[in-house]
């Protein structure tokens, strides 16, 4: 009952100081597992307010409601997907969902407290049955990198980028995980690895997923020592033209695509885009 007087708190129109509360009620009545809420319809996440991507997650009920529908409409039964950068794990959900028991999804990240926030997200969903997690980095090759922890406030956002206290993560090209995991024809991947979008498409070798959702950050991609056009022109010198995730062109020079979000598609690909006004 008192989760569920904190959820509706949480849900009532902003004011002044309201996220103040939110952070009183984090520490002294959310437990420390947090609040069981329903986002993106039929998908259920264990959250907390401490965390402000989380904290959003409970007020709006949703996160990436377009690429969440892009990744629902073309992955399809027995498919191969790889998400990297899992955070709570709804996109793995979704992914999983998608296809089925028979397919594989593989969640790659290198930041502990996400493989297991996500992890029990996913046994919360019933998920796990096609779900493969894999606690790596990715780079275009085989080293060891620094990880900070990741931040209680923006646990998503840890990043190789960061400095501080936290341990040594092997950096693994995509290449060798698909590879390893002799995962064949993968339908879809989809990268969110704070910058390291670059590396990371230079370690796939020989591979080319039918799909790719890149993140455009140019905030990450800046700290990362690169750019919007060498992020593009990498995906295009790879054979894949460049859209948003409702089939409309992009390219480095104009606005950032839907949730910053860039969809990859290989030559003959066959995409199911999303209808413009989703919105969860």
């Amino acid at each position: 009952m008192l989760n569920n007087l904190v959820l509706r708190y949480m849900r009532f129109p902003e004011h002044p100081g309201k996220y103040r509360v939110v952070q009183w009620l984090g520490r002294h009545v959310v437990p420390t597992s947090g609040i069981v809420t329903e986002v993106n319809p039929q998908v259920h996440l264990s959250l907390h307010p401490r965390d402000w991507i989380e904290y959003g997650l409970m007020r709006d009920g949703r996160y990436e409601p377009q690429t969440l529908c892009f990744l629902a409409r073309n992955l399809r039964p027995c498919d191969t997907a790889l998400l990297a950068g899992v955070n709570n794990g709804l996109h793995l959900i979704v992914a999983a969902r998608a296809v089925g028991e028979r397919g594989t999804v593989i969640g790659v990240d290198p930041q502990p407290s996400a493989l297991l926030r996500a992890r029990r997200n996913i046994d919360l969903n019933g998920a796990a049955a096609p779900i493969r997690l894999l606690s790596a980095a990715l780079g275009a090759e085989m080293a060891l990198a620094h990880m900070p922890w990741a931040d209680s406030g923006n646990q998503g956002a840890a990043s190789l980028l960061d400095s501080g206290p936290g341990l040594e993560v092997p950096v693994i090209t995509l290449a060798a995980v698909l590879d390893g995991l002799r995962a064949g024809r993968v339908r879809l991947m989809l990268l969110d690895v704070q910058g390291y979008e670059g590396p990371a498409l230079a370690g796939l070798k020989h591979h080319r997923p039918e799909l790719l959702v890149v993140e455009d950050s140019e905030e990450y991609l800046s700290r990362a020592g690169t750019s919007r056009a060498k992020l593009y022109a990498s995906m295009r010198q790879m054979g894949y033209t460049l859209h948003d995730v409702f089939g409309g062109d992009v390219d480095e020079t104009g606005p950032q695509p839907a949730e910053c979000n860039v969809v990859a598609r290989a030559a003959g690909v066959q995409v199911d885009w999303c209808p413009r006004g989703i919105t969860g």
